[in-house]
């Protein structure tokens, strides 16, 4: 029986296997005719009509002066995009930078460099640490500033979103429509990558993650293929593209669901490094207490700062409140005497630009994170731990960031299928150590 078995599934998986190539490639598959598909007449692009199979050294150089021939020098820059946050990135030099502003062309991009051989990498924000994140040496930068579309449906429930976006102009636009989406926290992030790879947002102790909260995707495939991909269309392929990076294809437009949004109660706050404890304690109480109240969004992090050891918070409750009389899951948070104190009941579009000015661009950066079960005498540990290596660093500014994937939230996660990152609610409740060093030479 158990042979009969293996045998049906191994033919179901070769059924679904052959399905699922003649959706995405089929076996006959040209190049060149899903470029002549896409309306590109490759016989009027020299280089390109003598290419077969793979390309000739100058794969590059061909790739470059077809797009350009083809979309125009608008669209095709020998220079490399400016917008990065890291150093490292603006190293990065490509052969050139290809700006498209619809999918189609995103499609006809791939099958280019496919023809011709040349490697790309695909960039949203361009707000990653590391060399060559979304940047390629010698190869095509596809820049999707100018992907930067924005639509909210007639009913108000989905808003489509192009990758060129910031978390700062999604927010802007949905705020007098008195709605929001499950995204980023800093204002200067794109939309593209951050979700791509999951994101922690204010909203993820009752929702889940960003990616959690996507009804579809607009997906262009390794055979230019223009899909929209979703829960009911392409399962598999959802739940990987929820959380599984830039590994699947190429989004062009992300369908994301609303909710509703006010004006909500914000704080940003420093202070003295001795209180460091009692905040780690407030932390753990407070992602406890989440399974009773998710309204509320926070994170502790300890730094050392031109020789000075400081802690600072940053919470957010999605309702207005007063703080002189604050929800329960609050109230220890904010009995801790601060230095700095920056509290408003805002929109939350006015809640991002403090994350991104805390991190700000023009630096070269690191950055390494681990989740945990919750344990807040490892976090005060860690925190020590980080206090008495941080003078022997020569340069830079390092801190450690804990954030919290409570119980609800983990149970969010588990929506639509799943996501692809594998935290799951028996495992929880989590917290998550972000170690972060940015320094000038």
């Amino acid at each position: 029986m158990r042979v009969i078995q293996n045998l049906y599934l191994g033919a179901l998986a070769l059924a679904i296997g052959a399905s699922a190539r003649d959706v995405f490639e089929p076996v006959d598959f040209n190049v060149t005719e899903a470029l002549i598909d896409n309306g590109i007449n490759v016989s009027a692009v020299t280089e390109l009509a003598g290419l077969v199979g793979r390309s000739p050294s100058k794969g590059c150089t061909i790739a470059c002066n077809s797009l350009k021939l083809v979309f125009g020098s608008a669209k095709v820059s020998n220079a490399a995009p400016k917008t990065y946050w890291s150093n490292q990135q603006l190293e990065v030099e490509p052969y050139c930078t290809f700006t498209p502003t619809a999918a189609i062309e995103v499609s006809s991009l791939v099958l280019i460099a496919r023809l011709t051989q040349c490697p790309f990498a695909v960039k949203s924000g361009g707000h990653a640490a590391f060399t060559g994140a979304s940047s390629i040496e010698g190869g095509i930068t596809l820049d999707m500033v100018n992907m930067n579309q924005k639509r909210l449906s007639a009913d108000r429930t989905a808003f489509a979103v192009g990758p060129g976006n910031r978390w700062k102009e999604v927010y802007d636009y949905l705020t007098p429509y008195n709605l929001a989406v499950v995204g980023g926290r800093a204002a200067y992030v794109g939309v593209g990558g951050l979700t791509l790879g999951g994101s922690i947002s204010h909203h993820t102790n009752e929702y889940g993650l960003a990616c959690d909260n996507i009804a579809s995707f607009e997906l262009v495939t390794a055979s230019g293929i223009i899909l929209t991909v979703s829960q009911r269309t392409f399962p598999d392929l959802y739940w990987a593209l929820r959380g599984g990076g830039n590994n699947f294809g190429i989004v062009t437009t992300f369908n994301y669901e609303t909710l509703p949004q006010g004006h909500m109660f914000a704080s940003k706050r420093q202070y003295n490094a001795t209180y460091a404890s009692a905040l780690l304690d407030a932390f753990g109480n407070a992602v406890e207490a989440a399974e009773t109240d998710t309204k509320l969004a926070h994170f502790v992090a300890v730094a050392y700062f031109g020789g000075v050891q400081i802690a600072s918070t940053e919470y957010e409750y999605f309702d207005p409140i007063d703080p002189t009389n604050p929800p329960t899951i609050l109230k220890e948070y904010l009995s801790i005497p601060s230095l700095t104190d920056t509290t408003c009941n805002c929109s939350l579009a006015g809640t991002t630009p403090g994350l991104s000015e805390s991190m700000p661009d023009g630096f070269r950066t690191t950055m390494w994170s681990q989740s945990f079960k919750l344990n807040t005498d490892l976090m005060k540990r860690m925190t020590e731990h980080l206090f008495k290596i941080a003078p022997s660093i020569p340069a830079g500014v390092p801190s450690v960031t804990f954030e919290a994937f409570s119980k609800p939230a983990l149970k969010a996660m588990q929506k639509h299928g799943g996501n692809a990152l594998g935290l799951y609610p028996e495992n929880g409740p989590l917290f998550h150590a972000l170690f972060y060093l940015s320094w000038t030479d």
